[in-house]
């Protein structure tokens, strides 16, 4: 998770399904990638309120997030 002395950081989230098509409109710079019935993003964030924004588009959308790694700083 973000911490106060550290602001931007990479995630890869884990969804079931394969929907990059319905997320390749909604997820401005995200890597998105499809394999065995599940579907990849890895995106950087800039804050807490971007993180929990990026959750909630995979809500609003009804996706289940099957994993969460923080895979540390943009680079």
């Amino acid at each position: 998770m973000l911490t106060p002395d550290r602001t931007a950081c990479r995630y890869r989230i884990v969804l079931r399904g394969e929907c990059r098509t319905l997320l390749a409109g909604i997820l401005d710079g995200a890597k998105i990638t499809c394999a065995d019935g599940q579907t990849y993003v890895t995106a950087s964030v800039r804050d807490e309120s971007e993180f929990y924004g990026l959750l909630d588009r995979f809500e609003d959308l009804a996706l289940h997030i099957v994993r969460l790694d923080e895979l540390g700083p943009p680079g």
